[in-house]
């Protein structure tokens, strides 16, 4: 096998050969024949030597275009997706390594492409057999892909690669999505078709900055919802029948107890003090369980006004200050005057007594609880710091958990329903907040509820 250079240079000495050899032949014959006949020969012999030019340029271009020819059709063939069968060697050395090349890619990307094939299939097969309902548009707003978990009353089946206005049924979900692809943002949102209840959620997918597609996903949550209703009857409706015999218990236990005038050391007065205890408590987790169903019912109204929020939590201090004085603790207020906030009062005073009350449960007598308040552009931040027994980074997951205690035995000790911080949670998500809780660096926990400004 030669290199192109040295095929070039052996087609052309040969060339010049053959030349030079009819120039010889042609020298010779003319000293043999007649003058007339000269022009004749000499003639012949440039009409040869075109001839065999021209032919040997043809042999060369033809060594390097029929070779480059297969190499442009084999190509073509790859990028169609046709790897077929491979290209045979030619013989000239720089076209058989390109030839090599050439088949060597194909065979790797015939692999690669089976490989992607088959992830294909998978991945199809996945998104086809979720339970939630997929789908992905471009930016032209055309969809890409659907799995057949959505329902026909938001979006038509078959509706891939057809525009998002023709496909969907529903002129909310329509409205939601057009908002967050004009926007570039993620987003959730809730449907109700008939008795059918939708979560919609949508997200950009970036590639180097810029926006490639928009992900849909499509959760049908009637079920749970309905479960949670049933459970949030159930709730309100135990709590209600549990707080008629329990009143009842606690009047008749006080009855008794003033009745009997018992001594102050007697068995029968602590038996009737720890039955009043019991009650009290008993009537706290029924108010607490009233209170929380009232927070989860989606109909409830938040009753937002403009108020100080030093001025609410000196309130709050004050109708706490029993349980400090108990315990010798000082509650700290740094709250500027000038924070005003937008709330529903309230339940923003309800969540300020479990978490002030709280954290007085949890801290040493004689320490100091800390109420701070801190307004931004956006939010307004509300912290309370105590001095307490500080709170793991497991449990601190589920701190905001129904009856979830960090500590049984003192939650028991001070009267506590391990409902207190649900309330909080709730009432947080009402006004669009969130609450969560970090360790104090100087010890204890610091509670925080941050919710945007109205």
């Amino acid at each position: 096998m030669r290199s192109f250079f040295s095929t070039l240079l052996l087609l052309n000495w040969g060339l010049l050969l053959l030349l030079f050899c009819l120039a010889v032949g042609v020298m010779y014959v003319e000293d043999i024949v007649s003058p007339q006949i000269r022009p004749i020969i000499l003639f012949l012999y440039v009409l040869v030597a075109l001839f065999g030019t021209f032919y040997m340029s043809i042999k060369i271009a033809r060594k390097i275009t029929d070779p480059l020819a297969m190499i442009e059709k084999k190509t073509k063939d790859i990028n169609a997706g046709d790897f077929g069968v491979e290209l045979s060697s030619p013989d000239i050395r720089e076209l058989a390594n390109l030839t090599s090349s050439i088949n060597e890619m194909a065979r790797r990307l015939k692999v690669q492409f089976l490989d992607l094939t088959v992830e294909k299939e998978k991945f199809n097969y996945l998104l086809q057999n979720l339970k939630e309902g997929v789908f992905a548009i471009d930016r032209n707003k055309k969809f890409l892909f659907l799995n057949r978990n959505i329902s026909d009353s938001l979006i038509e089946k078959n509706s891939q690669f057809k525009d998002i206005k023709s496909s969907i049924n529903n002129p909310e979900l329509l409205q939601f999505i057009e908002t967050k692809i004009k926007k570039v943002q993620e987003g959730r949102t809730e449907i109700q078709i008939g008795n059918h209840i939708y979560t919609v959620r949508i997200y950009p997918i970036l590639s180097e900055s810029m926006i490639q597609l928009f992900i849909g996903v499509v959760l049908d949550i009637t079920e749970d919802r309905q479960n949670q209703v049933i459970r949030e009857q159930f709730f309100q409706n135990a709590s209600h029948e549990l707080k008629t015999p329990i009143t009842s218990i606690k009047g008749y236990t006080e009855t008794l107890e003033y009745k009997l005038n018992l001594n102050e050391n007697s068995n029968e007065r602590k038996f009737l003090e720890a039955i009043l205890r019991n009650t009290d408590r008993l009537i706290r987790i029924v108010e607490d369980m009233l209170t929380i169903s009232k927070l989860e019912n989606h109909k409830t109204i938040l009753n937002l006004k403009e108020f100080s929020l030093s001025d609410l939590v000196q309130n709050v201090s004050d109708s706490l200050g029993v349980i400090y004085s108990k315990k010798n603790q000082k509650l700290q207020i740094e709250i500027p005057a000038k924070i005003k906030v937008q709330a529903d009062q309230l339940l923003l005073e309800d969540l300020l007594v479990n978490l002030i009350s709280n954290a007085s449960a949890y801290s040493p007598e004689g320490s100091t609880v800390i109420v701070k308040g801190e307004e931004y552009s956006e939010k307004i931040l509300i912290q309370v710091i105590d001095q307490g027994i500080g709170i793991s980074p497991e449990d601190a997951e589920r701190i905001f958990e129904r009856f979830f205690r960090v500590d049984e035995n003192r939650s028991r000790k001070e009267g506590g329903t391990g409902l207190g911080l649900s309330i909080v949670k709730h009432i947080a998500r009402l006004h669009s907040g969130e609450v969560y809780v970090s360790p104090n660096p100087k010890g204890g926990s610091i509670f925080s509820f941050e919710f945007p400004k109205k």
